[in-house]
């Protein structure tokens, strides 16, 4: 073998340093050799480069770069080296012959095989997560929920604490007294680390964690404190979760997006959008009454200024809505960024969902803002006023198609197996 020959194609845009590629093209010819055997090595050398070089062509990051690549070498092996089976990126290596499994190619404009319904669910479940990851990101899982009421049978019932942290200043305060007037200063905007400076700022003001002004308290002022309680043993308080392993129905994939409020209860749900990924039909979208008296909507983010009877259904309404056949169930893949924070107000228990926030990590493994991502990976802005959860629900279903290379206005789908 000539060790030259053996080299990663030059590309104008590199999903990855020239010398992790080079790794990687000599990674797919050591398992190809070992597949086919050495006889043919040339050829293997040339597929080898070319496999690789398709993967780089197709990535937008180095994240989906070494994804595809992991998922590729995964595939060789399981088919024994048969090119004709692999599938890379979603998309068959080798086209197929039947005209009604092809599409153009909004990008490029070039032809290329549709994936239809089962092959997009079949990629769409490499995306979900496990109950480790689900686990360490703050979902409630069955097993969690499973542990705490065996921890409840050898002990009395957990009781809320009286005293709890408001969730903008940091000041605790009583629960009883959430409706009485204080001045609660705090920053809307979480602080960022700004590299250059070496600081932390305030996006909100522009303080920094070094300020010495009295603005770095905070530059709002509300006439409340606020809370909001996590886990399952305070948030079933309120009102119990569903497990949707208890609600049959068809496979379906929905993205979803919360807006929250903050009541005296809690963080609450206040409006509610469901999208179908494969039509981008919307199932769902309706102004919720929460359960608890609003002390603040959070109108800033939330867009919502006014929650009554006419402009709104109830909590218990919602989910007779949402739970079903053909809306959420135990087969559906739920899509979300942040995803935990809404499956929590909702008191959904669901063990097939996909998480941008997750999926597109920074190198030092910190999650970006939905609104970074849509700028980043779609060159669209959102959230530069009051946030919308119809707007956050489409961004965030079509950054996995954006990650699984499908056409963004893609409506009609082929059935077939």
């Amino acid at each position: 073998m000539s060790e030259t020959s053996l080299r990663p194609v030059d590309l104008v845009n590199q999903p990855a340093q020239y010398q992790d590629r080079y790794k990687i093209v000599h990674k797919l010819y050591d398992h190809l050799v070992k597949l086919k055997g050495e006889k043919h090595s040339q050829r293997w050398i040339k597929l080898a480069v070319m496999l690789e070089a398709h993967v780089a062509k197709l990535s937008k990051s180095n994240q989906g770069y070494r994804f595809t690549i992991n998922v590729l070498i995964r595939d060789l092996i399981k088919h024994k080296g048969n090119i004709n089976k692999i599938v890379v990126a979603g998309r068959p290596l080798i086209p197929g012959n039947n005209r009604s499994d092809r599409i153009e190619n909004i990008d490029s404009g070039s032809s290329i095989l549709l994936r239809n319904v089962n092959n997009i669910l079949e990629e769409l479940n490499k995306l979900v997560l496990d109950e480790d990851q689900m686990s360490r990101n703050s979902y409630i899982t069955r097993r969690q929920v499973n542990e705490y009421v065996g921890e409840l049978r050898d002990t009395a019932s957990v009781n809320r604490s009286l005293y709890v942290d408001c969730s903008r200043c940091m000041m605790k305060f009583k629960r009883t007294d959430i409706k009485r007037k204080v001045m609660c200063k705090y920053h809307p905007s979480k602080k960022i680390y700004n590299f250059d400076k070496k600081i932390y700022e305030y996006p909100c003001c522009g303080e920094t964690s070094e300020s010495v002004s009295s603005q770095r308290l905070g530059c709002q002022v509300f006439q409340h404190h606020v809370f909001k309680d996590e886990g399952y043993s305070l948030l079933s308080k309120i009102s119990p979760f569903v497990d949707t392993e208890k609600v049959d129905g068809e496979t379906n994939v929905i993205s979803i997006d919360c807006e929250m409020g903050f009541t005296t209860l809690g963080y609450e749900m206040i409006r509610l959008t469901m999208i179908d990924f494969f039509t981008s039909r919307v199932l769902f979208d309706k102004v919720t009454r929460p359960i608890g008296e609003i002390i603040d909507l959070n109108s800033r983010y939330s867009g919502i200024y006014e929650i009554n009877k006419d402009n709104s259904i109830s909590y218990e309404e919602v989910l007779k809505e949402i739970l079903g056949p053909r809306m959420i169930n135990k087969n559906s893949i739920l899509i979300g960024h942040g995803f935990e924070n809404d499956l929590n107000v909702i008191r959904l228990i669901h063990d097939k969902c996909i998480d941008t926030s997750i999926m597109f990590l920074r190198k030092d493994k910190y999650k970006q803002a939905l609104k970074d991502l849509a700028f980043k990976m779609l060159g669209t802005k959102i959230q530069m006023g009051e946030h919308d959860s119809a707007i956050d629900a489409i961004t965030t279903m079509n950054l996995v198609k954006k990650y699984l290379n499908i056409p963004l206005d893609k409506k009609d789908w082929d059935m077939k197996t």
